[in-house]
């Protein structure tokens, strides 16, 4: 069973992975941040400079990332904070639907901050600090 979990945890990692890849490589490639930076301005959002380098950077770096299954814990909480920021300054006067609508970056934040703490056994994170961690862990017996 853990298999099957491990799976579709590493799929929607993938998968809000690729979306954030998508969006941050606009921002950062496409559109250039110095555009993006601009039109955060035209919105109003508060030091458009840095968070337009903050959002083009956290959504490409973290959704690589996420991919990877790398920092997930870190990677959730500031794929959170981003998506909290575009629902809460640019989305929300628009309603819950899109094309305007707060529902994608809701459904991305939430699905990030629970595969930053749910995202299985397939990720680097477990590679990299499983021995560590289960080495200080008492071994659990079964009665």
């Amino acid at each position: 069973m853990h298999v099957v979990r491990d799976f579709f945890a590493f799929i929607g990692r993938l998968g809000i992975g690729i979306i954030l890849i998508a969006h941050g490589w606009q921002k950062v490639v496409d559109y250039g941040l110095g555009a993006v930076a601009q039109s955060f301005a035209g919105m109003q959002i508060p030091f458009p400079q840095v968070s337009a380098w903050y959002a083009g950077l956290v959504e490409l770096i973290g959704g690589v990332f996420l991919v990877l299954g790398l920092l997930l814990p870190l990677v959730g909480v500031l794929v959170a904070i981003d998506m909290a920021g575009a629902v809460l300054l640019v989305h929300l006067p628009y309603g819950l639907f899109a094309p305007m609508g707060f529902e994608l970056p809701l459904a991305i934040g939430v699905a990030a901050l629970a595969l930053g703490f749910n995202g299985g056994n397939w990720s680097l994170d477990h590679g990299l600090f499983r021995r560590r961690r289960t080495s200080t862990e008492p071994e659990q017996t079964t009665t």
